[in-house]
């Protein structure tokens, strides 16, 4: 039975008829979001480990988009089931906002009954993929802290060069080097010419460039000059996440590219103000980011509210220049994009549930309270204070991990390591005693 979304499916997503996503290491999902057992290899939003048996196997595009799996898919939506792959969005785990609405609401409402249509009752679409988050490769110049080595090349040579890898680790198979360069292979040979053919076909509608950082890929520029020399930009959007800290690559300037395209939506991922960012965005300037950002605030005259925004992920430390934040976005007159640091166990400590229940929601409710008289005077930043109710109302570590002091413990001394790496052991600590002295006593009361 199919079920469309104007008939009460809730659960109904245009991203299995429009969207392909393939992460740096070849896994190919619905979409960056979503909970899907990896093939071979521990992604960073799986709920699965791989096998000790597997082995690197990527697919191909055109056999991965009628698979047996993806028809299931299909199927299970198009009938209004809820299903697990999904839960990011079924659960707003990341935030308030869901993936889900982006698809249907934002990029492809017009296309909800051609997909009903043109899907066969076995869940085989006649509809090509025309929106791509295609991250070819994991090279990125910063090292966030909520990040790690998966989607970032800085990460994995301060690992490397560490010795922080373990040969006989499958959750690291994509890492060891005799599995690189087929990898890398792959990725050049197969991923790039896949997305090359959509661009050159015409059939690209959207393009989602994240990384790694994607202002960093040759590839990207490239692909960007020719929709514009092709007379092709004028019918496709373009999105962001970036860390922002370049906008300039050899010959190209994204200021002058972007205004040819239908629609912008650059991120640009920020998590704080001035020393916090610094810790949390390991290698960004923040002087200098904030100066560039600003020469990109034409996009909101263009393309309206979210031609360029805040992309926020709340950190733990992040927490105490959400103020500051909060005032510059009022300053400079745009949008926010809030989530909260994904947690897959109680030892991700820049998750802000890491803190006790009494300390977290006294410290959310300091932020309201800042906020609170200033989105009187401009409604059109509410979201803020139901971004923050919702992170009040969620469940802290000790309420949702019977283990959660074992994680705490994991999740400090995997800190203190990297700290260590970094040269800046006291930096989180002179944060904390900055800006919050009972955090900071929390803190240093469960140091290893």
């Amino acid at each position: 039975m199919k079920i469309k979304p104007k008939d009460g499916n809730k659960t109904f997503c245009m991203a299995p008829w429009s969207h392909t996503y393939l992460s740096p290491q070849s896994e190919r999902r619905m979409c960056c979001a979503s909970r899907e057992k990896a093939e071979w290899a521990t992604q960073y939003l799986d709920s699965d480990k791989a096998e000790e048996n597997s082995f690197y196997n990527p697919g191909k595009l055109e056999d991965h988009w009628n698979s047996d799996y993806m028809k299931g898919i299909r199927r299970d939506l198009m009938a209004g089931k809820e299903i697990s792959q999904c839960q990011v969005c079924n659960d707003q785990l990341l935030n308030v906002s869901i993936y889900r609405d982006y698809f249907n609401k934002t990029l492809f409402p017009n296309k909800i009954d051609e997909a009903f249509e043109k899907t066969r009752d076995d869940g085989h679409t006649y509809m090509p993929p025309i929106s791509f988050d295609y991250r070819v490769r994991n090279l990125c110049n910063f090292k966030c802290r909520m990040c790690g080595d998966q989607l970032s090349s800085s990460w994995e040579a301060e690992r490397r060069a560490m010795g922080d890898y373990d040969a006989e680790d499958n959750t690291d198979y994509w890492a060891q080097k005799k599995n690189k360069p087929a990898i890398e292979n792959f990725q050049k040979d197969v991923a790039e010419a896949e997305l090359w053919k959509a661009v050159k076909d015409g059939t690209i509608e959207e393009i989602y460039w994240v990384g790694g950082e994607p202002l960093m890929w040759e590839i990207h520029w490239e692909i960007m000059q020719y929709l514009i020399d092709n007379d092709l930009a004028k019918n496709v959007w373009i999105r962001y996440n970036s860390n922002f800290s370049r906008s300039k690559y050899k010959h190209w300037d994204l200021k002058d590219m972007l205004p040819h395209f239908k629609m912008v939506q650059m991120c640009a991922s920020i998590d704080g103000t001035g020393e916090i960012v610094e810790y949390v965005r390991h290698g960004i300037k923040w002087d200098s980011w904030i100066a560039n950002f600003k020469n990109f605030l034409f996009l909101n005259k263009q393309y309206g509210d979210y031609g360029i925004a805040f992309d926020l992920t709340i950190t733990t430390p992040g927490l105490f220049s959400l103020k500051e934040l909060f005032d510059l976005a009022l300053e400079l007159d745009i949008h926010t994009l809030i989530k909260t640091t994904f947690a897959f166990d109680s030892s991700i400590m820049m998750c802000p549930q890491v803190l006790p229940r009494e300390l977290f929601d006294e410290v959310i409710d300091d932020i309201l309270d800042y906020i609170r008289p200033k989105v009187e005077a401009n409604q059109k930043y509410n979201y803020w204070i139901t971004c923050l109710e919702d992170l009040k109302n969620r469940q802290v570590f000790s309420e949702q991990y019977p283990d959660w002091q074992k994680g705490l413990v994991q999740g400090k001394e995997r800190l203190a390591k990297v700290d260590k790496w970094r040269n800046n052991e006291d930096i989180l600590n002179d944060i904390y005693l900055k800006h919050n002295k009972k955090v900071y006593d929390w803190w240093n009361s469960n140091i290893i």
